[in-house]
Formats: structure tokens, C-alpha cells, sequence
């Protein structure tokens, strides 16, 4: 099983220096709120492609503003080896990028990492994905998606870049009808590939949420796009060639409102429980709770259905909101997973099932507790 070895931490976040070796796969981290342990984490989720759990721009990550800092982790593959992962901040970068390195080696493609550490979080910003706008939602689902489906990003900035060029013409230069033309082809090209990896990844999480939800309760996620719903119904290509129809009937809409107002940047999803079908829209805090989590950890199972590995686990905060019935099966789930698994939470009472199964770590203000 993938493993995390070894982590090392200097000048990032509030920790100075950690250099800490896990005695366990399955960590309870407990302490304080601020004493470091979503920094922790966030230091492991940098080490995958993208920009980690919280999305902080690198002027925020030293330790007190620190220009230069490190991660560095070494991590047993599930072939047996052992890789060396290294993130972080020089003199000679400015600050201005970060570099990456694969066994002391710069790489200068981020997504090589992915083949050496995949990992799947949570974190409390999560618990009020229903309560705010659709686009954190979106940002939530694609991150999902990229985990099965790495060819998904490339497709969504493409889409992007097309989306921005279109709406400036439609400010600047809208006579012309056939630049505008071909840039809505690119976009309804790009936009039906990304409903389609979204479904995909929907239909799939159901059916692993139905088989391999161990002992927590599940959750279906429903998309909601109109893209979406034409592909059920019709041949991609068909799709495209609708699509590119809206958005030329769409231009005298959006010259005015100054952004495109149909495309893949306007879905949404929702959750519902599996067993009642109530809507996480209308449900309590504590379903909610329970149903992303549920939502997690399908995606997780589904990540190592994929990978034929699975990914280590980050969950800050997990256990809040939950009752006693659905923390007890959540750390029942979570104990059967084959790899690195880290938790967090202020007190360490609600994990005492997992006493004889996990090392239980304290911290305090960026260091571990002897």
C-alpha cells in the first residue's frame, strides 16, 4: 500500500522545522485550533498536482512571511519502492513559483507527481458547499474528476481561454461573426468533453457509493446542466453542434451582460441521501456532513479502482456534526482503507474507536506533543 514514511517541514506554515516518521498508517492528530494540524496536511496535499486543500497563493505558506520554505516526504510505492517527493519556495524562484522535485530531481511538469502520491481530503470549508455558490461546487466536482480523469484540467482551462477570448470579442470587435464562430466551436468542443468526464464521474461514484460503502451511510449526486442532460439523449458530436447553436444565439445576450451565459461554467450538482433521497440542499448540518463524507469516500474507492492504489486520506475535522451512530461507522470505514490515513479534531475522545488501531499525536503550536 502507498505509504507516508517520512515528512519534512521547514519554514512553512507555523512549523520552523518537523521531521516526523509515522509509527502507524492511521493517524489521529489532536490539539488546539491553530496549533498546525491542516497545515500538516495541507504540506502532504502540495505534493499532488494542483495547488493543495486550501488553494493558497504562495506568499501565505512561509512561516511568517517567510521567502524560502520546504516540504519534502518519502513515500513507499505500492510496488515496493521508495520515492522521494519535494515541494517548496528558493532565492532563486522569487517567490513567484515553487519547485518540485521527484528523487532530488527538478521535474517541470507538476502532474508527474500524480503517478507517485494521490490524495483525497476533507476539510471544514467543505461542510458549507451547500450553503454557498454553485462555482465552489464546481471547483469541488472538478477536482474529483481530475483525480480518474487527469486530461480533465487541460480541457477545462482550454475551455476557459476560449470562454475569455469570445466575451472580450463580443465587447470589442462583435462584427466579427465568424472569429466569434470559431471560438464557440473550441468552447462547445471543450465544454461537451467536460460534461461527459462529469457524468462519467457522477455515475460511477453511485455505483460505488452502492457497493463499497462499507459501514456509512451513502449519497447519490445528481449534475445539474443542460449539456449534461443532451448527452443522455444524443451522440456527442450532436451535442457540439447544438451547443455552438446556443452560443451564436446567445451573443446579443451576452454582449450586454458582458460573459457567456450558457456552457459548462453554469452546472451545478446535488446530493441526496441514498436510502431517504432527502435533498443535502435542505438537510440538516449533520446530513450534510454525512453525506459528503459518504461522497468522499466512495471517490476514494473509485480512485483506487483506478489507480489500482489507493490514495493517502486527509481528513481535517472529520467528525464534526456527526452523532455518535455515524462517527462510529465513519471511523469503521475509514480503518478498513490499505493506506496512509491522517485525521484531525480538537479533542481526542470522539476517534477512542480507533484507540488499539491508530497513533494518537498531539500538537501545539506547530509542534508534537512527547
Amino acid at each position: 500500500m502507498p505509504r507516508l514514511l517520512k515528512l519534512t517541514l521547514t519554514h512553512f506554515r507555523n512549523y520552523e522545522r518537523l521531521v516526523w516518521e509515522p509509527e502507524n498508517p492511521l493517524v489521529v492528530l489532536t490539539g488546539e485550533n491553530g496549533s498546525g494540524k491542516t497545515n500538516l496536511l495541507e504540506a502532504i496535499s502540495l505534493l499532488t498536482p494542483g495547488r493543495g486543500l486550501r488553494r493558497a497563493a504562495l506568499p501565505l505558506l512561509g512561516q511568517n512571511g517567510a521567502a524560502e520554505w520546504g516540504i519534502s516526504a518519502r513515500i513507499s510505492s505500492p510496488d515496493g519502492d521508495v520515492v522521494d517527493l519535494a515541494t517548496g519556495v528558493t532565492p532563486e524562484t522569487d517567490g513567484s513559483r515553487r519547485i518540485v522535485l521527484l528523487n532530488g530531481k527538478t521535474i517541470r511538469n507538476r502532474d508527474a507527481t500524480d503517478n507517485n502520491l494521490s490524495a483525497v481530503w476533507i476539510t471544514p470549508q467543505m461542510d458549507r458547499l451547500f450553503s454557498e455558490n454553485a462555482s465552489g461546487r464546481r471547483r469541488f466536482l472538478d477536482r474529483l474528476v481530475m483525480a480518474v480523469t487527469p486530461n480533465h484540467a487541460k480541457q477545462l482551462m482550454a475551455y476557459d481561454r476560449a470562454m475569455a477570448q469570445r466575451n472580450k470579442l463580443l465587447q470589442t470587435r462583435y462584427s466579427e461573426q465568424s472569429w466569434l464562430a470559431g471560438l464557440e466551436v473550441l468552447m462547445a468542443r471543450h465544454a461537451v468533453a467536460i460534461a461527459a468526464a462529469r457524468a462519467d464521474l457522477a455515475q460511477q461514484l453511485c455505483t460505488f457509493a452502492q457497493n463499497e460503502s462499507g459501514h456509512f451511510p451513502i449519497a447519490n449526486i445528481r449534475l445539474e446542466c443542460s449539456i449534461t442532460r443532451e448527452l443522455e439523449n444524443h451522440p456527442a458530436l450532436w451535442v457540439e453542434d447544438w451547443l455552438k447553436e446556443q452560443f451564436a444565439l446567445s451573443r446579443p445576450v451576452d454582449k450586454e451582460r458582458g460573459r457567456s451565459t450558457i456552457g459548462t461554467h453554469k452546472s451545478d450538482f446535488a446530493l441526496s441521501d441514498f436510502t431517504t433521497g432527502q435533498s443535502a440542499s435542505i438537510a440538516s448540518t449533520g446530513q450534510q456532513k454525512s453525506m459528503l463524507l459518504g461522497l468522499i469516500l466512495a471517490h476514494a474507492r473509485l480512485v483506487t479502482d483506478h489507480r489500482d492504489t489507493p490514495p493517502i486520506l486527509l481528513l481535517d475535522e472529520p467528525l464534526v456534526h456527526l452523532d455518535e451512530a455515524r462517527r462510529t461507522a465513519f471511523l469503521e470505514t475509514v480503518r478498513t482503507f490499505d493506506t496512509s490515513v491522517i485525521l484531525t479534531g480538537t479533542d481526542a475522545t470522539p476517534f477512542g474507536f480507533l484507540r488499539n488501531n491508530a497513533q494518537f499525536i498531539g500538537l501545539k503550536n506547530g509542534d508534537f506533543l512527547r
